[in-house]
């Protein structure tokens, strides 16, 4: 089954929808630009749309495995995505400030679920800021730390400084 593009919210959650299949990376612009974009690359979709938590929401999951260039290296590296969803959907932006506090807010503006959008920008949100493939995140783990200053070089204290200094212009 393929994810819809966009439904109308209101009879997603009315009916209870469900959304499961693939999610080609290709079909999906923004995500296709943050990753190395393989023709076959999916992700796989598992969401729903109730109101049984007494409000509407979208929930599920999406997992897959996505490819990233290295920010160190610029090797290649697999990714994998494991990301559970519960978004509680509200019309508007005072809506969406009054529930912040105790949900992940989604906006649905006039009545629109886009289904694709919400996937994509959830995948998006969860990928690294800075990529770096296993080996090059050991390195940095395992580099040694800044060598420390021996007790003999440490600097002196700044307001200790100025009250010898205050003293001798007295």
């Amino acid at each position: 089954m393929s994810i819809p593009r966009e439904v109308q919210a209101s009879v997603a959650v009315a009916q209870e929808q469900r959304f499961q299949g693939e999610l080609t990376i290709r079909s999906c612009e923004r995500l296709r630009e943050a990753v190395i974009a393989d023709a076959a690359a999916a992700l796989q979709v598992d969401i729903r749309a109730d109101a049984r938590s007494g409000w509407p929401r979208v929930h599920g999951r999406v997992s897959g495995r996505v490819d990233l260039e290295c920010r160190r290296c610029g090797q290649r590296f697999a990714h994998p995505l494991d990301l559970a969803l519960d978004l509680r959907l509200v019309r508007d932006e005072a809506e969406e400030r009054a529930v912040l506090a105790d949900a992940e807010p989604y906006c649905a503006v006039d009545d629109r679920l886009p289904v694709r959008e919400l996937i994509e920008e959830e995948v998006l949100l969860a990928l690294p800021m800075l990529p770096r493939c296993e080996s090059c995140e050991n390195d940095i783990a395992n580099a040694p730390s800044a060598p420390q200053e021996s007790s003999e070089e440490k600097p002196e204290n700044p307001f200790a400084v100025l009250k010898r200094t205050l003293k001798t212009h007295q």
